[in-house]
Formats: C-alpha cells, structure tokens, sequence
C-alpha cells in the first residue's frame, strides 16, 4: 500500500490538474479554481478515513473542522441573529460534533481497507463534493465532484500500483490475492456496503430529481 507523502502527492497533483485545467478552460475564476483544488487535493485522502491511526485520519479531521462549518455557515447564519455569540456557539459546536462524535462513529464503523477503499465511496465522494458547491452553481459543482472523485480515485490507483511487484526485473505480478484489490464493488461488511449504496441513490435523487433539488 502506497505511504501517505505518496498520496498527499498525488492527491495534489489530481487537484491541481483539475483546477488548472477549468481555469484556463475559462469555466472557473481563480476563487473557484483554488476552491475545487483544495476538495480535489482532500479528496485523494478520504479513503484513509478507515485508517483511524494515520496521518491522513488526523490531518482530514483537522481540515474537515474547518471546512465543514464554513461551507455551511451563511446558510445556517440566515437563521440567527447574525451575532458574536452564535458564531462562538456555532463553531464551537460544529468542532466537537465532527471531532468527537463524527471520528468515533467513523472509527467503529470502518476498518482499513474496507469500503472506503473502493470504486462506491469514491463516487459518494465524488457527489459529496458536488453537494458541498451546489450553491455555487451546477458547473462548478459538477467540476468540483470531478475533483474529489478524481482524488479518490488517484488514492486508489497508487494503492492497486503497490500491489504488484516485478519478477526478473520487468514482469508485473500480483504480490497479493486478487480479492485483495482497492478496485472493488462491496467490501466484507454488508452494513457498511449497503449504507454506502443506499446514500449514493440518495444524493443521486437530490441531485437530478426536481423534487428532490428543491431541498437542496
């Protein structure tokens, strides 16, 4: 399995790739251009959010402290007196929700190499990312789905790449069992793979049902 400076580098560079190539494209500004680059470089560590040990575990936590609250506030701003104390109280709350109770559910609920490593999360990652900028706009949504997706899925190809050694110097053979490969449907948990699919049908309906839009 590839190491994190391995992933934090090519989580950075599918990012970046995407990011340039909707700005010079002249479908982003620079704002949103440096937007879609941060969820495209968080997006190739998502699958070690099954790793509550690693590096990535901690330094996703941190970010998504961050994120998370901020991408929500106007809109949960909109519904308060706009003051000091409900920004303490907002913030304050948000940190600890996602710190505590969002990392201790993950923790029981994943283990490493399971569903989160694989082609189903990497979608609901990908429509995560859609989700977080449909305020923005269905393009760049969709550019920032595209992002998070590409970044999952570059985490997944370095992973499958360690797999494989070469004997007598330039044939590749599997160092592993084939069932052990990242690119799978399911993992050995059917809760968890089952969750997984029953939340990708879900944001797929708010995403393309008129009903469900009118929620967003």
């Amino acid at each position: 399995m590839a190491g994190f400076k391995t992933h934090l580098m090519g989580s950075v560079l599918s990012g970046a790739g995407i990011a340039l190539l909707a700005y010079f494209d002249k479908k982003l500004n620079l704002t949103q251009a440096s937007a879609i680059f941060i969820v495209g470089s968080i997006g190739g560590l998502l699958p070690d959010l099954d790793s509550d040990t690693s590096k990535p575990f901690a330094l996703l936590f941190q970010l998504i402290s961050v994120l998370i609250p901020s991408v929500f506030f106007l809109k949960a701003n909109s519904y308060s007196d706009r003051s000091s104390e409900f920004i303490i109280i907002y913030f304050t709350v948000s940190y600890l929700l996602i710190n505590y109770t969002l990392r201790h559910i993950i923790k029981r609920m994943t283990i490493h190499r399971g569903i989160m490593h694989s082609i189903p999360f990497t979608v609901l990652s990908g429509q995560l990312g859609y989700l977080l900028f449909i305020s923005s706009g269905a393009n760049v949504a969709y550019i920032a789905g595209i992002s998070v997706f590409s970044g999952c899925l570059m985490h997944l190809l370095l992973d499958e790449f360690e797999g494989f050694k070469l004997k007598g110097g330039f044939i590749p053979v599997f160092k592993r069992s084939k069932n052990a490969t990242v690119f799978k449907l399911s993992s050995q948990s059917a809760i968890a793979t089952f969750f997984v699919y029953f939340i990708i049908l879900v944001i797929f309906m708010m995403i393309y049902l008129p009903s469900f839009k009118q929620k967003i």
